[in-house]
């Protein structure tokens, strides 16, 4: 009987499904120790080596390149092409991607760095 009082518990965690997982959302709140006001996000994929989110103005996607470990670069990356006003943001969006060889991800924080001490800020966002 006691085996089965214990057992009990085990089964009935077996008929409650997995939780869908979802991306890695982050909005982008500076560059370069500047304030970026326009939008822009990034999403990590569950396997953690592709990317995506939204430019000021266009979607885009890439893929991450492990090099040498810790390094690793945002490679691949391709985007809509869609003009709007905010274009000199979206320039430096992708330009910082480019730039970022360095990831640490915190509770409430993205950031993403190179070696030169250039940073982009991220801060958790809804999908």
């Amino acid at each position: 009987m006691r085996r089965a009082l214990l057992a009990l518990p085990l089964a009935l965690l077996a008929c409650v499904p997995a939780p869908e997982f979802r991306p890695y959302y982050w909005k982008l709140v500076s560059i370069g120790g500047q304030p970026f006001a326009a939008t822009a996000t990034f999403a990590l994929d569950e396997s953690g080596k592709r990317v995506s989110g939204q430019a000021p103005c266009n979607t885009w996607s890439g893929r991450i390149a492990n090099q040498p470990d810790p390094v690793w670069a945002i490679r691949d990356v391709v985007a809509t092409e869609i003009a709007c006003p905010e274009l000199a943001a979206e320039q430096a969006f992708f330009t910082g991607l480019a730039r970022a060889t360095h990831m640490a991800v915190g509770i409430g924080y993205l950031q993403l760095t190179d070696m030169q001490g250039f940073t982009m800020e991220f801060v958790p966002a809804a999908p």
